[in-house]
């Protein structure tokens, strides 16, 4: 996917349509790997948490990779995801430049459609850049 990125002009030197345009194919790209669900039959109210400080992504202005570390919190009703989907699922950002903002938007809509849930939390910590620390959250907390 970075192949065809230009990652030589800076970002305050792009055209706002670019910048756009880079952040609009970010986030149509579509992730080979899908998140499989798997029923939830315990019956039990029980909050899960799902947390991997191993997904990476390439920062869309300089291709180079930036770390994370994502942690989805949820209450089952009929589904969870199976865990050797949601790593391979994971593994498919490794190429993709994505800011990390829109990179927790993505998961966020990709998890919700797979595991369609009313109480989902998700918050993705972004490693240490320019010494400045980032985290993104998105829904409930659970």
């Amino acid at each position: 996917m970075s192949d065809g990125w230009d990652f030589t002009t800076k970002i305050e030197d792009m055209p706002e349509a670019d910048v756009r345009a880079r952040i609009e194919a970010a986030m149509a790209y579509e992730i080979s790997a899908k998140i499989i669900p798997i029923p939830y039959v315990a019956g039990v109210e029980e909050t899960i948490e799902y947390c991997s400080a191993e997904l990476t992504a390439r920062c869309p202005m300089t291709g180079l990779r930036d770390l994370y570390t994502i942690t989805i919190r949820l209450k089952p009703e009929q589904w969870l995801p199976e865990l050797k989907s949601l790593k391979m699922y994971f593994c498919g950002y490794d190429e993709l430049p994505i800011s990390h903002e829109h990179l927790a938007a993505k998961i966020y809509g990709d998890f919700r459609a797979a595991i369609v849930r009313a109480e989902l939390h998700l918050r993705l910590d972004v490693a240490v850049r320019g010494g400045i620390n980032t985290t993104v959250e998105l829904g409930q907390r659970v």
